[in-house]
């Protein structure tokens, strides 16, 4: 991987939508600077920004419907059934519209406290996502690393970043096609609650990982079915 920094609008407002059930929340977040990764791909997607890969491709609305309620299945039956729930910690959330997954993993399930090194432990919650890097774009797969407002910028972006990383070199370790894995590392500058508590501050410091419909998807969904 070649380090680039990217940076984002602070006046980007991006609502997420609900709709998998009682374990989703509904909060609004800003898009502001992000630290990115930059790897080679089959499609010249390096320099999008966060915005505009959450949004890279454009569904039309028959492959759309069809799209959530696989999309609706996926994130029921497999996700939150089986691997993300409150036993771990984890939550899973609809986004763009109900076509996007969003997966939460607390980051102290993935690194000790100041550590840039992952958790024995960790694997069991990061083996799930190679399912959806398989097929290459089927799903783009987005993982944005926060922390919360502790210790310097300088620090809070480089633990960020330096996590992000991590994550990303544990998956190409895992001899998985990284074409459409997309590392962003934000630092403080999304939170989900405000830093007050040492309960909140918790809370801040996550991995999201986004699921969002590749082109591979979007030409099953416009043939009618999405086999998976």
């Amino acid at each position: 991987m070649r380090n680039r920094l990217m940076t984002l609008s602070k006046g980007l407002v991006l609502a997420l939508t609900v709709g998998l059930g009682c374990c989703y929340t509904a909060p609004v977040m800003s898009a502001p600077k992000a630290r990115v990764v930059e790897q080679q791909r089959d499609e010249d997607l390096d320099d999008l920004s966060f915005i505009e890969m959450i949004n890279s491709v454009e569904l039309d609305k028959k492959s759309a419907d069809l799209i959530r309620k696989f999309q609706d299945k996926e994130g029921r039956n497999r996700l939150h059934n089986r691997d993300y729930n409150s036993k771990n910690g984890c939550t899973v959330e609809t986004f763009r519209n109900k076509e996007v997954l969003l997966i939460t993993i607390p980051a102290s399930r993935l690194f000790s406290p100041n550590e840039t090194t992952l958790r024995p432990g960790a694997a069991a919650l990061l083996n799930p996502i190679k399912r959806y890097l398989k097929e290459p774009d089927m799903y783009r797969v987005l993982m944005v690393m926060h922390t919360d407002n502790t210790g310097s910028e300088a620090y809070r972006d480089q633990i960020t970043e330096e996590r992000s990383r991590a994550v990303f070199d544990w998956f190409q370790k895992q001899n998985v096609n990284t074409n459409y894995l997309f590392p962003y590392a934000y630092g403080d500058e999304m939170p989900l609650v405000e830093n007050n508590t040492m309960d909140n501050r918790s809370k801040n410091r996550r991995l999201e990982i986004y699921l969002m419909p590749g082109k591979k998807m979007l030409e099953q969904a416009k043939k009618g079915r999405i086999v998976f």
